[in-house]
């Protein structure tokens, strides 16, 4: 989930409650013993569209029942990180799907010194 989420970070993860998952939010499922946590990128006939957000493709679909919950909070070496999951997400939800995020981070990357 880089930039947003990177190793090391700290997450809060939200039951869903049966609340349906808002476009660009972040949720967690498990998959084959694996905690995922990716961005909810659209709907495909009621099934959800994960991507992380510079991967190179989409996760296959997951039913709703699938997902655990959503982030609500990402804290970096004891501080809170904002960006991406106040009303940017939808942005960055767009971005990602078409595939852009990756160039952009791939660019940033380039012109770091």
């Amino acid at each position: 989930m880089s930039p947003f989420i990177r190793t090391g970070d700290v997450l809060t993860i939200e039951p869903l409650l049966g609340r349906r998952p808002a476009l660009g939010e972040i949720v967690a499922l498990a998959s084959e013993g694996r905690l995922i946590v990716h961005r909810l990128v659209g709907w495909d006939r009621g099934r959800a569209l994960l991507r992380g957000d510079v991967a190179t493709e989409a996760d296959p679909v997951a039913s709703p029942d699938d997902l655990l919950g959503r982030v609500t909070r990402v804290e970096r070496g004891g501080r809170r990180v904002r960006l991406g999951l106040g009303f940017e997400r939808l942005a960055i939800a767009w971005l990602s799907r078409v595939g852009l995020l990756r160039a952009l981070a791939r660019l940033r990357e380039r012109l770091r010194f």
